[in-house]
């Protein structure tokens, strides 16, 4: 029986290779051979199908570099516009840095003027501030040419403005001199003294006000004085307001130029309302003149600067 079956699979297997065989052949048999146009449209249509992909492609590379032509051209006018831009700034640099330049003079002028004003200030009340040079104890590089700067002019008009606001000016009180300092008719006796001070008639409760900083020292009632106020302002420099109404500081306040220390009165020996204003320096009586009068002195000098600052331009 096995025998058999198997038998039968041979059978089966030869018939299909036949089958096969016999079919190739057919299909074969009916196939021709392609004739020489044909084979012509063949290749014409391989080489056109190619052609067609290169212009596909090259289509798409000339896109690609019109892009890229785009691109440069937009770079190129930002750039363009960043260069004028920075024209523009270089040219803007220039002008500030010549405004600048123009300032910087400017400031050293004013710094120069106020500098002289302060020096005419010192020398017209007396005041020394020179500087005592010495070979010892100094040093620093050799230069062989001088050169004044901003710096040196600062310097200079902070040393005055540091000594002028010590330095007592003007007057405590507005109103009317009546007695000179020196030598006079005593008011009240009539015969020859020496006054220490200069008398400055004022309203009744008027306001006394400091001629510098400073800071009392010394606040109270004398019998000849009356009520009085002693400020020291440093650099030895001393006022006293006497014959006052009613001070208004106290012993140890620091007081400001301009500050209001006190009310006019007649208390102590006195003929009536009025300051009595003393100026000490280096502990001896100095004239309070100059130093009262030196707004007068400030605008005659002004005045006198100005004239010379206008002669001195060109004229148009």
């Amino acid at each position: 029986m096995k025998a058999d079956t198997e038998k039968n699979k041979a059978i089966r297997k030869t018939a299909l290779s036949s089958a096969k065989a016999g079919l190739a052949s057919n299909v074969l048999s009916r196939c021709k051979p392609l004739s020489g146009s044909s084979f012509l449209v063949l290749v014409i249509v391989v080489i056109g199908l190619a052609g067609l992909g290169l212009c596909m492609k090259n289509l798409r590379l000339q896109t690609q570099v019109d892009s890229l032509l785009a691109k440069n051209k937009r770079i190129e006018s930002e750039l363009g516009t960043i260069l004028m831009s920075n024209q523009w700034l270089a040219l803007q640099i220039a002008v500030v840095e010549e405004d600048k330049e123009v300032l910087l003079a400017d400031a050293v002028a004013q710094l120069n003027e106020k500098s002289r004003i302060l020096e005419s200030i010192l020398t017209t009340v007396g005041v020394d501030i020179e500087v005592r040079e010495s070979m010892q104890n100094s040093g620093g590089q050799f230069t062989d040419h001088p050169e004044e700067f901003a710096g040196d002019l600062i310097l200079k008009t902070d040393k005055y403005l540091e000594t002028v606001q010590n330095v007592p000016i003007g007057a405590p009180v507005p109103g009317v001199l009546t007695s000179r300092f020196g030598w006079r008719s005593d008011p009240i006796n009539g015969e020859r003294a020496y006054h220490r001070g200069l008398d400055i008639r004022g309203q009744r409760g008027s306001e006394i006000k400091a001629t510098a900083d400073g800071k009392v020292i010394r606040q109270r009632y004398d019998k000849g004085e009356g009520h009085f106020i002693l400020i020291d302002h440093g650099n030895g420099f001393r006022t006293k307001f006497a014959h006052l109404q009613k001070s208004l500081v106290k012993k140890g306040d620091q007081v400001a130029r301009g500050q209001v220390i006190g009310l006019v009165g007649n208390s102590g020996r006195s003929t009536g309302p009025h300051v009595h204003y003393e100026i000490h320096y280096d502990d001896k009586i100095v004239n309070p003149t100059r130093f009262v009068r030196i707004n007068r002195y400030l605008k005659r000098y002004l005045k006198k600067m100005a004239a010379q600052s206008n002669q001195s331009k060109p004229s148009s």
